[in-house]
């Protein structure tokens, strides 16, 4: 219980951190991807190429939900190799597992209120652009720079912060490496809170 209070308590210090520090002050690690695969062979080369980090286990991740919001069939398949074990149900989108029927819900009714959610936290986009991919052959993310010891959670969770373009605040992501050393997400709730779309 104490331990568990814990956890709890160093979460909610890191989510204040989050909200109260301004991502201007920061220096960040972008990572760029190419494009949005178009298919799962794509998709598993990429993952073969930048899942080997957490920066790059949450770019995986991102990159899936925006895949979703135009292919839900595809984008599925994708969530389901970038989401830990723990939160994949039995299913027959991608060898035999699929992402919980509420987690995907949730994916689909916040992309049919913003169709350009996850547009968000890809570099260069902006309100005042209904958050347009600036460049579709060059997409990058930015995370925070050697974010520091407190980012690691005991010996397997390992958080991470990315830039969003929406408030230019920084979004928690959690990811736990798998058996195969690939890192997956974890816990992806702070990335989903929402904003109000900043008008001219």
């Amino acid at each position: 219980m104490k331990q568990k209070l814990l956890i709890f308590t160093v979460s909610a210090l890191i989510l204040c951190f989050c909200n109260k520090i301004s991502a201007q002050t920061l220096e960040f690690t972008p990572v760029t991807i190419k494009k949005l695969p178009q298919n799962v062979d794509e998709f598993l080369d990429l993952k073969d190429q930048v899942a080997q980090t957490p920066n790059g286990g949450a770019v995986c991740f991102l990159v899936a939900l925006m895949v979703f919001a135009k292919d839900n069939t595809l984008g599925t398949k994708l969530l389901t190799m970038t989401i830990d074990r723990e939160y994949l149900i039995q299913g027959n989108s991608y060898n035999g597992f699929q992402p919980r029927i509420t987690d995907l819900a949730v994916f689909r009714s916040l992309l049919a209120q913003k169709p350009y959610f996850f547009n968000m936290y890809v570099s260069g986009t902006s309100a005042e652009k209904n958050y347009t991919l600036p460049n579709e052959s060059e997409i990058t993310f930015d995370f925070v720079r050697n974010p520091p010891a407190m980012y690691k959670e005991g010996s397997e969770i390992f958080r991470v912060l990315i830039k969003s373009n929406a408030d230019n605040k920084l979004r928690l992501i959690k990811l736990r490496k798998d058996y195969k050393g690939v890192w997956k997400v974890y816990d992806w709730s702070n990335l989903l809170a929402d904003f109000i779309q900043k008008t001219n």
